[in-house]
């Protein structure tokens, strides 16, 4: 009896802490949002993309993002500064992380690319690709180049 006497008051100092900190950030009140009420810019970094934050500055720092591309868009070869978490909800990307296969990501598919992985993607013609993304860092785009294979090695014919 004597422990729970002590500890109850941590207990409860720390629910009330919790408490505080989720009303701080959330402002005690759901965020709802119809779909006419996203606010879509184009995206600076390339042509063909929108940008919808949900939460966070993808100028400055962490964000959840719903991220448009046109059909037929090319990404290239690039790397993030950070993580990258990716679900498709609309439309079809062809995806490639350096030294994997091409992989068809449809609606409902999941991506995480870890900072500095090289990767490229293609929203297929046809329709275009609508999906979220999470970062806990801002935004980038850093065009990489793939490293070109060594020549295959010649056999040499025993005599």
């Amino acid at each position: 009896m004597k422990a729970l006497i002590r500890v109850f008051p941590l207990v409860l100092a720390g629910l009330l802490l919790c408490v505080a900190i989720g009303a701080a950030q959330g402002g005690g009140k759901a965020v709802v949002w119809q779909a006419g009420d996203v606010k879509w810019t184009p995206s600076p970094a390339m042509k063909g993309l929108s940008i919808a934050p949900l939460w966070g500055d993808p100028s400055k720092g962490a964000y959840g993002a719903l991220k448009k591309v046109a059909a037929g868009t090319e990404f290239g070869w690039h790397t993030h500064s950070f993580d990258q978490k990716v679900v498709g909800i609309s439309g079809t990307f062809d995806f490639q992380a350096e030294g994997d296969t091409v992989k068809e990501l449809g609606p409902g598919a999941y991506t995480m690319v870890p900072a500095g992985v090289k990767h490229t993607a293609k929203c297929r013609a046809g329709s275009d690709c609508l999906y979220f993304e999470e970062q806990p860092g801002m935004s980038d785009y850093k065009p990489a180049t793939m490293a070109a294979k060594p020549p295959a090695k010649k056999k040499m014919k025993k005599m």
